[in-house]
C-alpha cells in the first residue's frame, strides 16, 4: 500500500477533465436520441391518427363527444364568477275566502 500523497489542485483539475468529458458525451448522445425519438414519434404520430379516424367513423364520435379530451388552441381567458346576493323568498299571502 502506497503512502504517497496526490497533489489537491491535480486532483480537482483530473475530476473537472473527467466530468467535461463525461458531459460531452451525455449531449452527443441526448442529441443523436432526439434525432431518432422525433422521427419515431412522427412514424407512430401518423399511425395513430389514422387509428383515432377509424374508430371515430366506427362510433360515430364528433367534436362535442370530444371536446374535453381535444387540446385547444391558446390559452383560455376565463373570468370569475360573481357570486350573486341571493333574493328573500317572497312571502306567500293567505287569499280571501
Amino acid at each position: 500500500m502506497t503512502t504517497e500523497k496526490i497533489d489537491p489542485r491535480a486532483a480537482l483539475a483530473k475530476m473537472q477533465a473527467e466530468e467535461t468529458a463525461a458531459q460531452a458525451a451525455l449531449d452527443a448522445m441526448q442529441k443523436a436520441h432526439a434525432d431518432q425519438k422525433a422521427a419515431m414519434l412522427k412514424e407512430l404520430r401518423d399511425a395513430d391518427l389514422e387509428d383515432v379516424r377509424e374508430k371515430c367513423k366506427l362510433h360515430g364520435f364528433t367534436a362535442s363527444d370530444l371536446r374535453g379530451f381535444l387540446k385547444t388552441k391558446g390559452a383560455r381567458k376565463t373570468t370569475p364568477r360573481k357570486s350573486t346576493t341571493r333574493k328573500p323568498a317572497a312571502k306567500k299571502r293567505a287569499t280571501k275566502a
